[in-house]
This record gives structure tokens, sequence and C-alpha cells, in this order.
């Protein structure tokens, strides 16, 4: 029995290593990113401070297959906390990273942040983005397909700016032209970036928005997704109404919320014919905790089996709520988030059952 087992699971890592070897359509790689977590090692001055190697064999061996590893651009330049890593130290630890998922079967996804850089977007700014993908692509462009690009995490914007008309989210001329110079600059560095996949970002975080992208940048590149969320923090009940509405088992409202929010990404997948990728989702109010344990269950399977029926893919927000990566160890026990008590490990083995 263990045998045949060892046999079915080496001649799917066999698989799944040739099928790196050569360019991943966006639907290839809709199926192999499959479910997985949103990361913050890379959002610290010291990433590795907190990082092993078992971390990645213990996200494999639980059953889920992506990290997005979401990196702080402004750690490294700009405006923002004083810089506090060199970008040739930044590569040297993501390198180190990504080497493991590529080698246990997790598949990375890297992802820029810059919240001061988008919301302030200066020709500066712009120059530095394409300069940090080009870094980035250089030092990781012989690395198997399976590796993609994720090229906004989120963009945001700041209530202290007013309307913030100068940011990514307001201007779509800006959107379109960074993603466009970003794209050509990875493009150009070579080796197997000329056909990685690279993954656009919302204009406006959710799938309602995809429509702003600028069609005329998907027509001649085959090797393009999108990436689109809207309950990064959760849902809540204390907003009737509201798209992210929720309580008790959805069945008011909230799972209409759900099958709304899937159909903008459907819609824009059918029009254009990009498939879409989820890259971030939480389950718990991690803002007022409003929603009780039951609740947090039900939405979790609820919404994980949507998006499977769907085919779109996802990163749970984040890796640290059910895993201590300093650890070693899965968190067990109920966890306080935002004042509501609640087992994660529960809702993640709940989630799981429908991946």
């Amino acid at each position: 029995m263990f045998f045949s087992i060892f046999i079915v699971i080496a001649l799917s890592l066999n698989s799944l290593g040739r099928a790196a070897d050569n360019p991943l359509s966006p639907e290839q790689y809709r199926d192999i990113i499959k479910q997985g977590f949103s990361t913050n090692w890379f959002k610290s001055c010291d990433p590795l401070s907190k990082y092993n190697d078992t971390n990645i064999d213990d996200i494999f061996n639980k059953g889920f297959r992506n990290l997005r590893l979401r990196a702080r651009a402004d750690l490294i330049y700009g405006i923002g906390p004083k810089p506090c890593n060199s970008m040739e130290s930044f590569l040297q630890n993501l390198t180190t990273v990504v080497d493991k998922c590529l080698d246990v079967g997790i598949v990375p996804i890297i992802s820029w942040i810059h919240h001061a850089d988008e919301i302030n977007a200066t020709e500066k700014a712009r120059e530095n983005y394409v300069w940090w993908w080009t870094e980035v692509a250089t030092q990781l462009r012989e690395k198997d397909y399976r590796l993609s690009f994720n090229l906004f995490t989120e963009l945001g914007i700041d209530a202290s700016c007013g309307a913030c008309e100068e940011s990514l989210r307001r201007d779509n001329d800006k959107y379109n032209n960074w993603t466009r110079d970003v794209i050509a600059a990875i493009r150009k560095t070579g080796g197997k970036n000329t056909e990685r996949i690279l993954i656009l970002g919302s204009p406006g975080k959710t799938a309602k928005d995809l429509h702003i992208i600028d069609k005329n940048i998907f027509n001649n590149d085959d090797y393009l997704m999108v990436e689109w969320h809207l309950y990064a923090s959760g849902p809540n009940k204390n907003s009737q109404g509201s798209k992210k509405y929720w309580k008790d088992n959805g069945k008011v409202s909230g799972r209409q919320n759900v099958r709304i929010a899937i159909e903008y990404a459907t819609n824009f997948t059918k029009n254009t014919n990009v498939s879409t990728y989820l890259g971030a989702w939480m389950p718990a109010d991690n803002e007022g905790g409003s929603l009780s344990e039951y609740e947090v269950v039900q939405f979790g399977k609820y919404f994980a089996k949507q998006l499977k029926k769907e085919k779109i893919p996802w990163s749970l927000n984040v890796l640290d709520v059910y895993y201590n990566t300093k650890e070693s160890e899965w968190i067990q026990g109920k966890q306080n988030i935002s004042g509501a008590m609640i087992d994660m490990a529960k809702v993640l083995n709940a989630i799981a059952k429908v991946m």
C-alpha cells in the first residue's frame, strides 16, 4: 500500500516537473496553482528570521500548492520607512524561498507592494517600479515556469489624500501605462521570462474593475492572468447591504454577495479569455470580529466551494493565521480574531474538505 502511494506521488511530481520545463498556458497554470496562502516573510526587514525550509514541506503536506510571496519594495527604495534591505540581499533571500518552493512542488507567486508609490504615482515611482521588477526578473529568469510574477498586490488609496487623483487606482491611464511598461521590461530580460505567466493586478481590487484593463495589453501576449479579491479582511455582519455582508449560513444575501463577486470574474474571463486568480481572502472578520466560529466556517466552506466550481485558484490571507512559521507548526486552538475567539485550525480543515 505504502509503495503504491509512493509511486503515485513520484509519478505526479515527475509529470509536474516535465510540465514546468515547457511554457504553461494560463489554463494549465490555473490548474497547478490550486489553493495556497499569502505570506508576510518579505514584508519585513529580515525576511528569513521567521522562515525555515520545513515551512514549505509542511504546507505541501497539508495539501496546499501555492504561496503568494508579497514583497514590500519600499524596504529597498523610495518614500516610506527608511530602506532596510539592499536589492542584493533581498534577491538572495527571495531566491532561497523560490528554490525551496519549486523543489517541493509549491508554486511561488511573487507580488510587488509599495503603497506610497501606488498612491503618489509619479514618473519616478514608475521608473522604480520597472527597475524593481527588472531586477527580480533578471535574477529568476531561468527558474522553471511554475514561478510567476504578480505585478501588483493591491492598489490602495489613502483617506488623507482626498480623491487621490494621482494614484494608480484612480488614474486608469497610469495603471495601464505602468502595466504595459513592466510587462515589456520583464519579457526583455529573456530566459523563461519571455513566456512566463505574469499576473496583472485589478485596477480597483475587485473583479468588478477588471474591465478597466486595456484589452490591447492581452492581444499579443498569451501568458497573462489577472488577480482580484474582495474578502482580504474577511466578511462581516455589521453592514447589511454591503458587498461583504455575511450572517449565519449566508442564505440571507451573504451567499448572493459571494456569487456576484465571483460572477464579475467569470464574466471577465468569458469576454476576454483571460483566466483569473484570487490572491487574498479571509473567512473571519479581521476588522471587527463580528462573525462567530460557526459563521466563519460556513463562509469559508461556501466561498471555497464556489471558487472551485468556477475553477478559480486562490491564496488564503494570511499563512501566519494558520501556521507558526518560526516554530514550524500548525496553530491549534482558538485565536483572538479582532475580539472573536475562533479555532482557525477547525476553519482551515473545513475549507480543505471542499477544495
